[in-house]
């Protein structure tokens, strides 16, 4: 009897750890000391900001709280776009049945990838684990991952740690995916703090523009470095401190004086007012131009006038057929056109181009070169010390250089030979 009782109970000891690896994963590790964790909690509010809430993903279970690492590796996946990657198993099964199906499973890194611990491994012995990567970096990787006996966590591992991932599996992988628009970041590296304008970060002098201290996302400074540098065109900025409205127009903040001239008020971003007045002053002040890039195009919406960026100045555009052909143009406030360079909030457009600007003429190919907002020609590359970039113009505009009326004639001023 004694010896068909240990029998059986051996046998329900197979089957409840059978059930509870098939079901999820212990975040328990060996060495823990080494693994930072920037967020843990028992729900799943460290990995909402994927959009996670905790449903059943391509038949992977969750427990009481929505977690399970199997599910959130699924969630992100199916996020990814990953067809439907059902029955891998739990954690310690997954590099194995990846492989099988023909994704890549290897020992690098990659962002986008499912971080995999095998059976045995010293940060998930007992059924194994996966996690997604959300950054890479040259001294240690960023992780969130759920876990069906735990919670949720946002933690960080450096390369050579004996609880580094046993595998990466690459079902398809991703570049770093920031949290939403309006998110504050904080990076590791230099504490700086970035405000996300769509998924630009900006950069935030003071949180009394914004009221007081607001809840930050950590990020390193290599995946700051992969956001893009400058809001989307079109978009509309207020400037926190003085109430302000821009609209990016070529990587700047041109202002707007009146929301008539958009038809009504848009929506906007509240920004601190130092990131646009310090535009383009160079390092963390460089996700918003001082001046349009050159050879934007833009519109006056009040009069419909469309205009070329020169030298951080609109020229005018009497015909598409004299810059080449039509090409799309941003609508601005015209006003921000005609007060170009007379101060302040208007000065991320100058009136004229800037000095040692050069500007060539679309149908003349004739170049001019920029001297206190004189477009003197240059007839010879080697006048000017060899060949230099310029921006093509219409040759009309600076054939009526020095007209005063109408205005749109006047960002040049009279011509001169140089």
């Amino acid at each position: 009897m004694r010896n068909a009782l240990l029998r059986l109970s051996a046998r329900l000891a197979a089957v409840i750890l059978l059930g509870s690896a098939a079901l999820g994963t212990s975040t328990t590790s060996a060495g823990a000391a080494s693994i930072v964790y920037e967020c843990k909690s028992a729900s799943t509010s460290c990995i909402r900001f994927s959009g996670y809430a905790g449903k059943s993903v391509w038949g992977y279970p969750v427990n009481s709280t929505g977690n399970n690492c199997t599910n959130y590796a699924a969630y992100r996946l199916a996020r990814n776009g990953v067809p439907q990657q059902s029955g891998l198993g739990n954690g310690g099964s997954w590099a194995t049945n990846a492989k099988k199906r023909g994704f890549r499973v290897d020992t690098t890194a990659r962002t986008g990838a499912i971080a995999q611990w095998n059976y045995g491994s010293a940060y998930a012995p007992s059924a194994g684990h996966v996690g997604y990567v959300e950054e890479v970096t040259s001294s240690y990787i960023t992780i969130s991952d759920s876990s069906w006996g735990g919670g949720s966590y946002r933690w960080r591992i450096p390369k050579g740690d004996r609880n580094w991932p046993s595998n990466f599996i690459h079902f398809k992988d991703t570049a770093y995916q920031p949290p939403a628009s309006g998110s504050f970041l904080k990076v590791r590296e230099t504490g700086e703090t970035y405000q996300l304008v769509g998924r630009t970060p900006v950069f935030v002098s003071t949180w009394t523009a914004f009221g007081g201290w607001k809840p930050t996302h950590l990020l390193s400074s290599t995946s700051l470095a992969s956001l893009p540098q400058y809001p989307a065109e079109g978009t509309f900025l207020r400037g926190a401190q003085r109430g302000e409205i821009y609209r990016v127009a070529g990587g700047a903040p041109v202002y707007v004086s009146t929301w008539s001239a958009f038809g009504r008020s848009q929506p906007t971003t509240t920004v601190d007012q130092a990131a646009i007045d310090n535009a383009g002053a160079g390092g963390r002040w460089n996700h918003l131009r001082a001046k349009p890039a050159e050879g934007t195009l833009i519109k006056g919406a009040q009069r419909g006038e469309v205009y070329r960026v020169a030298g951080g100045s609109p020229v005018y555009v009497s015909a598409w057929a004299n810059i080449g052909g039509w090409a799309p143009s941003l609508v601005v406030d015209q006003v921000a056109i005609d007060k170009a360079g007379s101060g302040a909030k208007w000065n991320h457009l100058t009136h004229k181009p800037r000095d040692g600007a050069y500007l060539k003429g679309r149908t003349s190919g004739r170049v001019y070169l920029m001297k206190s907002g004189v477009a003197h020609y240059v007839s010879s590359w080697t006048q000017v010390g060899g060949w230099k970039p310029s921006t093509p113009v219409d040759q009309k505009a600076i054939d009526m250089a020095g007209t005063r009326t109408p205005v749109k004639w006047s960002h040049i001023a009279d011509t001169a030979k140089l």
